[in-house]
């Protein structure tokens, strides 16, 4: 069972991570102006990389530092180069996963609204430093954000009260809604509610984290 921080601490954490990302980019968005005024780099500095230093920051000085594992309270243990390879080859194998299932659930609930990025693929390469802000914003600081929030907090707290599905399931609809796609809900629930799964299973939050950066890495390079 993965570890699990005390309720008071799981709330403030989780509610305070949000609360950073959303006052972040609101005070970047009111000192850089309209978004269409903005640059595609200082646009994702702003809106992504900045929000998720932020929300990083208040989770470990609202739950992490008085841990006495310190990161490893929260999951972030030590796990072998066979689970990080699994970890790679899943987050590949995730991506058409996912797309099957949006496929599949597409007359239902509509297409999906996509990454609303401001460049293309083939637009970002041409731009070095649009393209490494991108990865490092979608594709590591998010994925790493996310599941110290929806995996190390709310699922290790839920999974102390619940069973694994019913806690995987809880979490995995939380994160999903908070995407705001309808059309991708049921592709993303299905993904975190794996990824709840990889993470009680291995007992070690990189994993999970390893999944989802490579998941997100490879959906920025489709056109």
């Amino acid at each position: 069972m993965p570890p699990s921080l005390e309720t008071r601490d799981m709330r403030l954490a989780v509610i305070g991570a949000i609360v950073m990302q959303v006052g972040v980019a609101l005070m970047g968005r009111r000192l850089l102006g309209p978004m269409d005024q903005i640059g595609p780099t200082a646009l994702l500095m702003s809106y992504v990389v900045l929000p998720g230093f932020a929300a990083i920051a208040w989770i470990w000085f609202a739950a992490v530092w008085r841990e006495r594992a310190g990161w490893g309270g929260l999951g972030f243990t030590w796990t072998g180069r066979r689970w990080l390879l699994r970890a790679v080859a899943l987050g590949i194998f995730s991506v058409p996963a996912l797309m099957l299932i949006t496929a599949l659930t597409r007359p239902l609930l509509g297409p999906t609204a996509g990454p609303a990025l401001p460049l293309s693929p083939a637009e970002a390469l041409g731009q070095p430093a649009y393209y490494l802000t991108m990865v490092l914003g979608i594709a590591v600081l998010s994925p790493l954000m996310e599941e110290m929030v929806f995996r190390g907090l709310l699922f290790g707290w839920l999974r102390r009260r619940f069973t694994l599905w019913n806690a995987g399931a809880l979490a995995a609809l939380a994160h999903a809604v908070m995407h705001f796609d309808m059309g991708a809900l049921p592709g993303l629930f299905a993904l975190f509610l794996f990824l709840a799964w990889i993470y009680e299973y291995s007992e070690c939050l990189w994993v999970p984290a390893i999944i989802h950066g490579v998941h997100n890495f490879v959906v920025l390079q489709l056109p």
